[in-house]
């Protein structure tokens, strides 16, 4: 009998594709933000990225038919893409707003940590495996503790900013899990075109409220247009089969190389500095995450 956490053939296939392609996007998403927060606030920038992803995505979830099975759960339908798009989007981008986009994308890579502090008391399959496991939580804990002691401790603003970003990330580990434990039924291009619409029904007053009078530039412009349908349609959809397929542990190895490209994009097209903290913060994130991701396998 093959283990319980096998992938069918037709799926590792593109497992490991579909997880380079988000680490890709998800690393240069946190430069197109910075671009647009040059023109729009944090808001309005949100609401422009939900609305161009639900356009985007809507059509397909239509033309497949995923919509209606999410009426057999609607509770944990809508908990679950609060969780997982609507909080966390706003919390990241008021945090990058007051953040470098490297700094941003280390702090937003610590997900995979809180899927396994949080699988400890709520999903056994997800647990971290052993002392290896448990010391990766430690180390990468570790690594945000010294980011918030040296990076951002030049003044409210950043360690606020931080916090808010260790927000997001922990909000989108409640929303994998619950992806994976409660929307068993649903397909992910259901999840992910629900959770847009929700959010900009959610954001759309407070949005409208804050539409600049003046016009924003091209570049903040075309930004906004490629995180909504780039880096938010395409990506949640991705990463929401994932999820579904692999698994949030699994799916969330993403985030062991979204950081590290946002740090280097950041370098190498913002001039933004890699202090020595920054280096092993970034470090002690990612080979923490990995190291908590290694599961309990059944026997």
């Amino acid at each position: 009998m093959p283990p319980r956490n096998a992938l069918p053939v037709h799926v590792s296939r593109w497992v490991w594709p579909g997880i380079a392609a988000l680490s890709f996007l998800w690393g240069g998403a946190y430069l197109v933000i910075e671009i647009a927060l040059r023109g729009f606030v944090p808001v309005l920038v949100v609401l422009g990225r939900v609305t161009l992803a639900a356009v985007f995505l809507l059509p397909f979830a239509l033309k497949r038919g995923v919509l209606p099975a999410l009426k057999q759960q609607p509770g944990w339908v809508l908990l679950t893409v609060l969780l997982q798009a609507t909080a966390p989007l706003l919390l990241l981008t008021i945090g990058q707003h007051l953040l470098s986009p490297g700094l941003a994308g280390i702090i937003i890579g610590s997900q995979p940590l809180f899927v396994a502090l949080l699988a400890l008391r709520f999903d056994p399959d997800e647990r971290p495996r052993g002392r290896s496991g448990l010391f990766g939580l430690l180390l990468g804990f570790a690594g945000l503790v010294l980011l918030f002691g040296v990076d951002l401790s030049g003044g409210l603003r950043a360690f606020f900013g931080g916090v808010l970003l260790v927000g997001a990330a922990l909000c989108y580990a409640c929303g994998a899990l619950l992806i994976h434990n409660k929307l068993t039924f649903a397909e992910p291009l259901g999840i992910a075109t629900i959770a847009m619409l929700v959010s900009v029904v959610v954001l759309l007053i407070p949005g409208l409220l804050v539409v600049p009078d003046a016009r924003p530039s091209l570049a903040s412009g075309g930004a906004l247009l490629a995180i909504g349908i780039v880096f938010t349609g395409v990506t949640l959809n991705l990463n929401y089969s994932l999820i579904k397929y692999a698994g949030p542990a699994r799916a969330t190895l993403a985030f062991y190389l979204s950081p590290g490209v946002a740090v280097v994009l950041s370098w190498l097209l913002l001039g933004e500095r890699i202090s020595w903290s920054t280096g092993l913060g970034l470090a002690a994130v990612v080979a923490g995450s990995v190291l908590a991701a290694n599961r309990v396998r059944a026997e």
